[in-house]
C-alpha cells in the first residue's frame, strides 16, 4: 500500500527448511521400504518439474525414469496432462509409470502392443532387455481397432508370428484384440493379464502435433491401473 515500506522475503531460510524436511522424509521412506538392493541417492533440485527431470536424466546419465501417477482425465488430460504424461513425451530414456506400489517379483508378463512394422529394432531390443530383467512372458498384441482393418484375425496372427520371428523373440504369446479404437483394445486385453506391465513405444508428439494426433502411450498411462513402460522412438 502507498506509504508502506517494501519488505523483501529472504528465500534462503525457506529453502534450507525445505531441504531439511526433504532429507528427513527421505530417511523415513528408506526405513519404511526396507533395505534396498542397490545404493539410493537423494537429489534436491529447484525449478519447473518437467525441465528439472529432463535435465537430471541427461546430467546423471539416467537409464530409466520411474514415476508415480494418478492419471489425468477430462479437461486436465486434454489441455494440461499430468507430469508423468509430459515426461513420457519428453524423456530421452524409457519411463515407467506406476499407479501404486510396484514389486519387481510381481511382474511375470509384459503386454507389448505393436503395429507389426519391421523398423522398430531399438524398441524391440529394449523390450527384450525388459523381458530378461523380469524373466517374463511377452504377450504380443495387435488391435483391430478403428478404423478397422480388412484383414482377418487369422491373418493378423500370422503376421504377429512373422514379427516375432523377424526380431528373434522368445517365450512369447500372440493375441489379436478388437475395440472401438486401439486404446480400448489395449486396455481390454491388458486388464485380463495378471502381474503384468504394458510396454509401448511412443513418438513423443509435442505442441500442435500432440493436440491433433495425441499419444496412444500417454492415453494408456492415464487410463490403466497396471504399470506402463514407454520408450520414445526416434
Amino acid at each position: 500500500m502507498p506509504g508502506q515500506p517494501y519488505m523483501a522475503i529472504d528465500p534462503i531460510p525457506m529453502i534450507d527448511e525445505w531441504i531439511a524436511y526433504s532429507e528427513k522424509e527421505f530417511e523415513k521412506m528408506k526405513i519404511k521400504t526396507g533395505r534396498p538392493s542397490g545404493s539410493v541417492e537423494l537429489l534436491l533440485e529447484t525449478g519447473y518439474v518437467n525441465d528439472v527431470i529432463c535435465d537430471v536424466i541427461t546430467r546423471e546419465k539416467i537409464d530409466l525414469v520411474i514415476m508415480g501417477t494418478d492419471g489425468a482425465s477430462g479437461f486436465k488430460e486434454f489441455f494440461i496432462g499430468s507430469h508423468t504424461e509430459k515426461i513420457v513425451r519428453a524423456s530421452p530414456v524409457p519411463v515407467m509409470a506406476v499407479h501404486g506400489p510396484l514389486h519387481l517379483e510381481w511382474i511375470k508378463n509384459i503386454v507389448f502392443p505393436t503395429n507389426m512394422e519391421l523398423d522398430q529394432k531399438p524398441l524391440v531390443e529394449q523390450v527384450k532387455s525388459l523381458q530378461t530383467l523380469f524373466g517374463a512372458v511377452v504377450h504380443l498384441l495387435y488391435v483391430n481397432g478403428f478404423p478397422f482393418t480388412l484383414e482377418s484375425d487369422e491373418e493378423a496372427e500370422r503376421k504377429l508370428e512373422d514379427y516375432a520371428l523377424f526380431y528373434g523373440l522368445k517365450d512369447y504369446t500372440i493375441h489379436v484384440s478388437r475395440g472401438l479404437n486401439i486404446q480400448e483394445g489395449i486396455l481390454k486385453y491388458a486388464r485380463r493379464i495378471p502381474n503384468s506391465i504394458i510396454a509401448m513405444g511412443t513418438h513423443g508428439h509435442k505442441g500442435l502435433a500432440h493436440i491433433t494426433e495425441g499419444s496412444l502411450a500417454e492415453d494408456v498411462v492415464n487410463h490403466l491401473a497396471e504399470p506402463v513402460w514407454t520408450y520414445v522412438m526416434q
